[in-house]
């Protein structure tokens, strides 16, 4: 079992097993490198800023080759600000593109008490059995990445799923993840969890994840309540509600793209 998800290497990031992707041996699972630009703007003052909304386009396959992660602050102000993020393969070609909505910490603010409710806690992880089910026989992030707990559904069946994710290493060797870099790098399983076609006919891989945030997530577990919706027009997607072991966290949504093997 390797010891992280990625190895430092000068300005670059180099995958190891627990990185790649359950749809192939040859690409990452984009879990992962979300999680190295969950790092990255974290590493820009994230004492100051809350991360309100990361949405995250996927330019296509994420190779097995070794990562650069970009940030740039897109627009500064005094309650407000947007973080772009780049994760680009080693002679520079685009592999994800990423943009942070982050509002400056403050309060408690005397806010009355909520209108609405919500969504349900899942029973917690501890009163669960380890869930071990594996899509490949090679080492990837699902099967190897991730402790799992089922709380409903089945990955084995098509349909909605919930599911605890917590990560089995870091993400860089010496660094205790960040409850932020937990959830970007588990909340793209979301399609993956709820799926609705079998894997061995057909492709509905996600073009990009988008993360909101009710509040800042804590602690080493993250839920995922996912289900998938799909256009017989070729597109898709995952909604999800997500959950650490306080309550209730945030929204995820993904976009999907249909295909037929072969």
């Amino acid at each position: 079992m390797p010891d992280a998800l990625f190895h430092p290497d000068g300005d670059l990031f180099v995958p190891t097993e627990a990185a790649r992707s359950p749809w192939s041996e040859h690409t990452l699972h984009a879990g992962p490198p979300a999680a190295l630009i969950a790092r990255a703007i974290e590493g820009i003052e994230g004492d100051r800023w809350w991360v309100v909304r990361l949405t995250i386009d996927i330019m296509g396959e994420i190779p097995v080759v070794p990562l650069r992660v970009e940030t740039a602050l897109e627009r500064s102000g005094r309650r407000v600000q947007l973080v772009e993020g780049r994760v680009t393969g080693p002679g520079g070609e685009p592999l994800l593109r990423a943009f942070a909505w982050r509002v400056r910490r403050t309060g408690p603010l005397p806010l009355p008490p909520p209108v609405d409710t919500p969504p349900p806690m899942p029973p917690l992880p501890e009163s669960l059995p380890p869930y071990d089910m594996e899509f490949r026989t090679y080492e990837d992030f699902f099967g190897s990445g991730v402790d799992k707990r089922l709380v409903a559904g089945s990955v084995e069946r098509p349909g909605r799923a919930t599911l605890w994710f917590r990560l089995r290493v870091p993400v860089v060797p010496g660094e205790t993840p960040t409850p932020f870099q937990t959830l970007m790098a588990v909340v793209d399983s979301a399609n993956g969890i709820s799926w609705a076609l079998p894997f061995e006919k057909w492709l509905f891989p996600n073009t990009d994840l988008g993360v909101y945030l009710a509040r800042e997530p804590e602690g080493e577990w993250i839920a995922l309540d996912a289900v998938t919706y799909l256009d017989p027009g070729g597109r898709g997607i995952s909604d999800t509600a997500l959950f650490d072991t306080k309550g209730f966290v945030g929204r995820a949504n993904q976009a999907l793209f249909l295909g037929e093997r072969g």
